[in-house]
């Protein structure tokens, strides 16, 4: 479980999570270059990207089209370059897309760049995203992820008017246990 994010209710194979509160800082680097590092034009970035931390920091780049979301083709060493506090070099990038948004998420393994299909730490800091630049509240938002993974999902994010954020989403038990101390 991602740090910072705890579980508030499972209903089935459904679970909400709650992060918490979100920590932000602006992107160092100007815009031509994190659009050069995401493979996109200038004018495909959207409002104010922001390093967002509800419990692990990472870089949300709001986008300004689905279409853009999907044309994304990471410059792994220019990404390298843009780090956390922790110096960990991740981006999540997301536009409106139909009822919802569309969102991607990229993070170094192993010496490569791998796309997860469903991330949870990414969609809360999204919700610190909305605080941080002042969206009406409560907010909500089914975020589609993973279609380029081969491997879709669907997470749901909701600010409410108390500021506080959860993520939900339906998952696979992989196992169980029991520690004792």
């Amino acid at each position: 479980m991602p740090a910072g994010i705890i579980p508030v209710r499972a209903s089935g194979d459904r679970w909400t999570l709650q992060a918490k509160a979100p920590t932000w800082r602006e992107v160092e680097v100007p815009r031509p270059t994190l659009a050069a590092m995401l493979g996109l034009e200038e004018q495909d970035i959207g409002e104010r990207p922001l390093w967002v931390n509800t419990g692990k920091e990472q870089l949300i780049v709001p986008l300004g089209s689905d279409a853009a979301v999907r044309r994304v083709r990471v410059r792994a060493q220019r990404l390298a370059q843009l780090s956390s506090v922790d110096g960990h070099s991740m981006a999540y990038v997301f536009a409106p897309a139909g009822a919802g948004l569309l969102a991607r998420f990229f993070f170094p393994h192993g010496g490569s760049l791998l796309e997860d299909p469903a991330t949870g730490s990414a969609t809360a800091n999204l919700g610190g995203w909305c605080l941080a630049i002042g969206r009406t509240l409560p907010c909500e938002f089914e975020i589609a992820q993973g279609e380029y993974t081969g491997r879709p999902s669907a997470l749901q994010l909701r600010v409410d008017a108390d500021r506080q954020i959860y993520v939900s989403g339906d998952v696979i038990e992989l196992g169980r246990g029991t520690i004792n101390l």
